[in-house]
C-alpha cells in the first residue's frame, strides 16, 4: 500500500506548462499535449498496473512506450487478499485524458473475517487524487478544443474500518 501512495504522489504532479495556455487547439495539438501528459504519468501507470496485473485493460495506443514489469509482483494481488476485497473497473470519459482510468469498487459492505462477511466492520474505498487533462469544445469552433489541467479523486483500493457509530460510542471520535 505504501508503494501505491508513493506512486500516487508521482501521478499528482502539477503541470503548469499546460494550464498557462488558454487557447483552443485542433485535434493534432490536443494529441501532442495528450502524448506529453501520458508520458509524464508513465511511472504512475506502470507501477499501478504492475501491482494489480491488468495488462489487458491498458490502451497501448495512448502510451506507445508503456511496458509492464510484473515479474517481481506476480503473487501480490492485494485486492483479493484484503479484509475488504475490491475489483477494478474502467471509468471511461471521452472528454478526459486519459480517457480510461481504473477505479476500485469494494465487493462487500462489511469486512471478511474468518472467511465470512462481518458487518460489524465497514469496507470503505481508499481515495487518491490524480491529475488529468479536461478537453472541452471551443465556443464557435466544434473542431477545436481547450485543454486544461484538472484533479480527479478516485477510489484506488478498499480498507476495513470500525463503523463511525462505534468510534463515537467509545468516545474516540
Amino acid at each position: 500500500m505504501t508503494r501505491m501512495l508513493v506512486v500516487c504522489i508521482c501521478g499528482c504532479l502539477s503541470f503548469a506548462w499546460l494550464s498557462s495556455a488558454k487557447r483552443c487547439f485542433n485535434q493534432r495539438g490536443v494529441d501532442r499535449r495528450a502524448s506529453r501528459f501520458i508520458m509524464s504519468i508513465h511511472c504512475f501507470r506502470t507501477a499501478v498496473s504492475d501491482s494489480i496485473h491488468l495488462q489487458r485493460h491498458w490502451d497501448r495506443q495512448s502510451c506507445p512506450s508503456f511496458k509492464l514489469h510484473t515479474a517481481s509482483l506476480s503473487s501480490v494481488q492485494y485486492n483479493n487478499r484484503s479484509l475488504s476485497p475490491w475489483r477494478y473497473r474502467i471509468d471511461e470519459r471521452e472528454d478526459r485524458i486519459p480517457a480510461k482510468i481504473l477505479v476500485a469498487e469494494c465487493l462487500y459492505e462489511g469486512c471478511i473475517v474468518n472467511k465470512h462477511e462481518d458487518k460489524t466492520y465497514n469496507s470503505v474505498p481508499v481515495l487518491a487524487t490524480i491529475t488529468v487533462l479536461q478537453k472541452t469544445v471551443c465556443p464557435g469552433n466544434p473542431r477545436h478544443y481547450l485543454v486544461t489541467v484538472d484533479s480527479v479523486t478516485i477510489p484506488v483500493a478498499c480498507t476495513c474500518v470500525v463503523p463511525r457509530q462505534m468510534i463515537s460510542s467509545l468516545g474516540l471520535g
